[in-house]
């Protein structure tokens, strides 16, 4: 049981991971609380789940949210948060916030308030290995939560562009002296950030064989909990604090039977990490490391 558990956290904290890192992205360049990045997750999983009863192929679902959740954090980019740039970042998260509310009043008007569905036999099938029960859903899930995640390190650690990102998100200015486009540099980090938000409505979508447009409201909140643990602009620190929540939800409902709502948790932690450790738990690591 115990190690069942642990899978189911670490395949919900994967999903967090997808959302929250691009959250610690855009805040990290312009210092702002994306709230709207929970709207790109609800629409990545329409476009996502329509372009599959077209197609019949999941491949196509997953690069057509992707895509849509580019293109809509590129438009959200240019022309609601660039034009506020130069405004106090409190303009800029009220505009986020109404943006969030439009896009998922939206996708109900044009879809409908009901549940939308994948096909039941999507996914269906489970794998035993020892006493461990594994479903096609989870394993999709993990590998592609896996590849995503192994892409954004590798973008983000190993090339210029993740080498600018650093610079940009460092000091703007400077970068800029240097020879660094920072306005191309913002441009690519929405599109790339908001790409796997859209991937991440899809998999919750597919993985519990649910869609609706109020989708997005916990993963509006959970995500900002999620980053004030990682670090805020700590891309990896979100990261962490995604798994680590994902681990904490599971085990703390499934094993210990904690009387409490899931959702609370990460909360409760966040709240612990602001009052011990308010860096968040990427120095709480360097620290224990010294």
């Amino acid at each position: 049981m115990l190690f069942q558990q642990i899978i189911n956290g670490l395949i919900i904290g994967g999903i967090y991971a997808l959302i929250s890192m691009g959250l610690a992205l855009v805040y990290g360049i312009l210092r702002i609380i994306h709230v709207a990045h929970a709207g790109v997750y609800v629409v990545g999983a329409y476009v996502g789940l329509y372009t599959f009863l077209l197609t019949g192929s999941f491949i196509f679902a997953i690069f057509a949210s992707m895509t849509a959740g580019a293109i809509l954090g590129v438009i959200i980019q240019q022309y609601v948060y660039f034009p506020l740039i130069k405004h106090s970042p409190i303009i800029s998260l009220i505009a986020s916030i109404g943006l969030f509310i439009s896009l998922e009043e939206s996708m109900r008007l044009i879809f409908g308030p009901y549940i939308k569905s994948f096909p039941k036999d999507l996914f269906n099938g489970e794998y035993h290995i020892g006493g461990l029960v594994i479903g096609q859903s989870q394993l999709m899930v993990l590998f592609t939560s896996i590849a995503s995640i192994t892409l954004i390190w590798y973008v983000t650690q190993k090339t210029r562009f993740g080498l600018a990102l650093k610079a940009v998100s460092q000091d703007m200015d400077i970068a800029e002296t240097l020879g660094i486009n920072s306005k191309k540099i913002i441009f690519t980090a929405f599109a790339f950030g908001s790409a796997f938000a859209g991937l991440a409505g899809l998999l919750v979508g597919a993985y519990f064989n649910s869609v609706f447009s109020s989708m997005g409201d916990v993963p509006a909140y959970k995500a900002l909990a999620i980053i004030v643990v990682g670090g805020m602009s700590n891309i990896w620190g979100a990261f962490w604090a995604s798994l680590l929540i994902g681990l904490i939800e599971t085990l703390s409902i499934g094993i210990l039977s904690i009387p409490l709502p899931r959702n609370s948790l990460a909360f409760i932690f966040m709240i612990l990490i602001l009052l011990f450790k308010p860096e968040g738990i990427m120095e709480l690591f360097r620290g224990l490391r010294k």
